[in-house]
């Protein structure tokens, strides 16, 4: 996520951003407007934009990816979380070249920041887990799924401590980083989103997509 570093520190200017560390479980039956804002920015080959994430009114939140397009969706925690697990259930759009997140990011460019990233790349799915400390990428490691990501739900959480930081899919743990000298210490945003880096080089979506999330969730360690 730290391709869009410029994008991200304007918003943080912008947004009244608090340190929080309550719980939360949101299930997405509304778009929790206490919790969250929209973000709109251009990088890689288009924009994120606000008019992009919807609720369906059946407990899901859509990130629309517009036919003809490389744009799509964001939102931004309002209050920023420190050590607990980040977790959200979604799916991905079958779409090559689209990168669909969950994380965690301190908002500027010297900035923490924990990732989970979805996107399928010449015909392979992958999931990135990435850490960054004060802007520095410190660790990553890819885990590619035997299973379609974007065929239904699946669980994707951050377990941010201070001895380690664990990444789970499905409840499974699939990557670990203990070095507590090169992991964030800061509190951050949580965001998820569905963009188009231009690493990637995906082509405009022929047919409207989503990135479909039906619980995003904060527990305080």
């Amino acid at each position: 996520m730290a391709k869009f570093l410029n994008a991200i520190a304007v918003l943080g200017v912008l947004l009244p951003f608090t340190q929080a560390q309550s719980s939360f479980i949101d299930d997405c039956t509304t778009f929790n407007s206490n919790l969250y804002t929209k973000a709109n920015w251009a990088a890689g080959l288009g924009s994120v934009l606000s008019s992009n994430v919807n609720p369906s009114g059946g407990g899901v939140l859509n990130f629309e990816i517009p036919v003809g397009t490389r744009n799509g969706g964001e939102i931004v925690s309002k209050a920023q979380y420190s050590y607990g697990q980040v977790e959200a259930q979604f799916k991905v759009p079958n779409l090559p070249g689209v990168i669909s997140s969950i994380f965690m990011y301190q908002g500027t460019s010297t900035s923490d920041e924990i990732d989970v990233e979805v996107y399928l790349n010449q015909g392979k799915w992958e999931i990135a887990f990435t850490i960054y400390r004060l802007g520095v990428k410190e660790w990553s490691h890819g885990y590619f799924p035997t299973w379609d990501p974007s065929a239904g739900y699946n669980d994707y959480m951050i377990d941010y401590q201070e001895a380690a930081i664990s990444f789970y899919v499905n409840g499974a743990l699939e990557a670990q980083f203990h070095t507590p000298s090169q992991q964030p210490t800061h509190a951050m945003n949580i965001q998820l989103n569905t963009w188009f880096p231009a690493w990637l080089n995906g082509a405009a979506a022929s047919s409207t997509q989503f990135m479909q999330v039906n619980q995003i969730s904060y527990t305080q360690s």
